[in-house]
């Protein structure tokens, strides 16, 4: 399969390989969305999406994690509250953090919050190189969080050198740079900057964000190398909040909350990180990565009219390791063995204010809605034993053990107690991964494996006299097909399932058991070409979740959907090369309505149809970028039910027609 691409975006869905193995068959395919021009080789396993660097430098987001909104099958949950912004979602799991799902690292290194939510906004597009998207429980490399896939991003490491600038829409105002360079002497560094500041598409939504990022490599010979990632970032924004009619949030999308005038907050985050390769011969490749880093977020929150404003602040320190050992013992098999350390130490507290009109605390007891302290940590390994046999079957297989530990304290003091881990034993997650190119235009897939979901928060220790918690197992499978029958047209169709049992929701910091749950959906992805100036990609995602036995506080659920999740996302990309210096892009984005609760009362919400459109012009001295988003300005929203009977619910409307220019040097 020819590995070099054009500039069309090119879709495709990918099933497992590994880097040992990687050659010209068909059995490596890795969705590209946006350019790639040099060979693609992949040691993942799965499906895998990729989004390169040229569709990330266009995209300008107030919250990073917007840039995934391309990939297939994956779906947004857009809240627009500050510091509290967005978050993304796989396989049918739900985007508002009621259930995480999936494992947010960068350059391997995990980025995700104590209670699961995916936190990238340390970076700014320009200093990203590429995102990969795994879906599915077959991925051995990560058992924390890992529960339906994970998201990798990388880091350029590139000698290239850009400053670039951007006005628009709501008084935005953006700078982002990159230097890198690289001495003869085998050391290289690169350095990233990032600014950006608006006033929002609704009243009081003011942000203001920064970002620094340093990355020194030195490669001592070709066997050995060490890099080091330090980076710091700050996210302050203020919070329009949300309505609590949807008819009053639909006629007033722009407007803001008046019980929200103190509503806001400010995250910081701090990263270091260290990455060590090395190769004991041709045949062994060891990696090691170990990093500290804290991420500190105070927000001041108000749900509505008859609740008092609230100071939430959280301080998670964490630390830990990941190591990889990579053995080729001949041409046809091959074993990775990796063993990863997470270390979480966390401050959780919550505190009525002297007034809903003050940014200031209570020192009242009385006032003390939540204060806890606790430690976590999560020891993992795994096995995993790949096997190419002929040019027309790949196959792996793998087993993960982890194991949970940790202490809490709450210092609330009408409840101060200390509580130790539950017993969850140690947690076995087997995998499996098989493709086979039944003919030259034809591969098939399957893949299958388990995966957990752990409480969290104090659910994750057990306190005195009450009954045990496990962990809530997640079995999932995938069937598939991709067929190409020229160079211009690709079609890819998936089907996939996972069920789990004693599955729980997160709501305002409680966890709440669901009962035994299925997820099952199809997924079709295809790309092309209409002559040299034209390609086109798209893809559509259809989602079923249903309660199969509730739990007793759920008894009356059984049978109806999960909270949350759309019945369908959709992506249909168009690109046109008009000149060698100008090409022009159209994206439409698709997503169906959900049930805001289990109950199935209140109606459905969230859906919407997007267009924007996008255009670059090389001009020479430099490049001109033209985007435009939501074209025809639709309506849409995120809402929420913090019950399960529609009685009080939350609606914060989207951003409406919102555009940007901006200028790009490369020096």
């Amino acid at each position: 399969m020819n590995k070099t691409y054009s500039t069309r975006a090119l879709i495709t869905l990918c099933v497992a390989g590994t880097g040992v193995f990687a050659d010209e068959t068909k059995l490596e395919t890795v969705v590209i969305i946006g350019r790639e021009e040099t060979p693609i080789t992949s040691d993942l396993v799965g499906s895998v999406d990729l989004i390169g660097q040229e569709e990330l430098a266009y995209q300008h987001v107030d919250d990073t994690l917007e840039l995934f909104s391309v990939i297939p099958g994956l779906y947004v949950a857009r809240y627009n509250q500050g510091i509290i912004n967005t978050d993304i979602a796989i396989r049918g799991f739900a985007g508002d953090g009621v259930t995480p799902h999936a494992k947010l690292l960068i350059d391997g290194i995990p980025s995700n919050l104590h209670n699961g939510y995916n936190e990238l906004d340390q970076l700014f597009p320009l200093s990203i190189a590429s995102i990969t998207v795994f879906k599915g429980t077959s991925d051995p490399r990560y058992g924390l969080f890992n529960l339906a896939g994970n998201y990798n991003v990388s880091t350029r490491q590139d000698q290239a050198r850009e400053l670039e600038l951007t006005l628009g829409s709501f008084n935005t105002q953006e700078i982002q740079g990159y230097a890198g360079f690289d001495n003869d002497d085998g050391f290289s560094q690169s350095y990233t900057a990032g600014f950006r500041s608006n006033e929002g598409y609704r009243d009081h939504t003011d942000l203001t964000k920064y970002a620094l990022g340093g990355n020194w490599a030195w490669r001592f010979n070709d066997a050995k190398t060490l890099r080091v990632i330090a980076r710091h970032a700050s996210y302050e924004g203020d919070s329009p909040g949300y309505y609590n009619d949807p008819q009053r949030a639909r006629n007033q999308p722009t407007g803001s909350e008046a019980f929200a005038a103190q509503d806001g907050g400010e995250k910081t985050t701090s990263h270091l990180s260290l990455h060590w390769s090395q190769h004991f011969n041709d045949q062994m490749h060891w990696q090691l990565k170990a990093y500290t880093q804290n991420f500190e977020r105070e927000r001041w929150v108000r749900f509505s009219e008859a609740s008092s404003l609230r100071n939430r602040y959280d301080d998670q320190a964490q630390r830990g390791f990941i190591s990889t050992l990579s053995w080729s013992l001949d041409e046809h098999w091959s074993l990775d063995w990796g063993v990863d350390y997470e270390f979480q130490d966390v401050i959780e507290q919550r505190f009525n204010t002297v007034s809903v009109d003050s940014r200031q605390r209570s020192n009242d007891p009385a006032d003390v809605r939540r204060d806890r302290a606790y430690e976590f940590s999560a020891l993992g390994s795994y096995l995993q034993l790949f096997h190419e046999p002929s040019d027309k079957l790949r196959w792996n297989i793998a087993l993960r053990a982890d194991q949970l530990d940790g202490d809490y304290e709450d210092r609330d003091p009408d409840s101060l107690q200390t509580r130790d881990i539950q017993d969850f034993g140690t947690l076995l997650q087997p995998k499996f991964n098989v493709v086979y190119a039944a003919t030259d235009n034809l591969s098939l897939f399957a893949n299958a494996g388990r995966s957990f979901q752990h409480p969290f928060g104090a659910d994750a220790y057990r306190a005195s006299g009450a009954a045990p918690r496990d962990v809530s197992v997640n079995d999932g499978w995938e069937l598939g097909s991709q067929l190409f029958p020229n160079a211009d047209f690709t079609l890819r169709i998936s089907y996939w399932q996972q069920t789990a049992k004693d599955e729980f929701i997160n709501v305002d910091g409680n966890n709440l058991n669901v009962g035994e749950t299925e997820r099952s959906g199809v997924d079709i992805a295809f790309n092309g070409s209409l002559g040299e100036a034209w390609s086109y990609w798209g893809n559509f995602a259809y989602i079923d979740s249903e309660i199969i036995r509730a739990a007793d506080a759920l008894s009356d659920t059984q049978g109806n959907a999960l909270r949350s999740i759309p019945s369908q996302v959709a992506t249909l990309g168009l690109n046109y090369q008009v000149s060698e210096n100008l090409i022009a892009r159209f994206r439409l984005d698709n997503q169906g309505d959900y049930f805001i609760n289990e109950a199935n009362v209140g109606g459905k919400f969230g859906d919407y149809t997007l267009l924007s459109a996008s255009a670059d012009y090389d001009a020479g001295w430099a490049t001109l970028k033209f985007q435009l988003n939501n074209i025809t300005d639709e309506y849409y929203e995120y809402a929420f039910d913090f019950g399960n009977d529609a009685a009080f619910t939350i609606h914060s409307p989207g951003d409406g027609i919102n555009g940007s220019v901006s200028i790009n040097w490369t020096f």
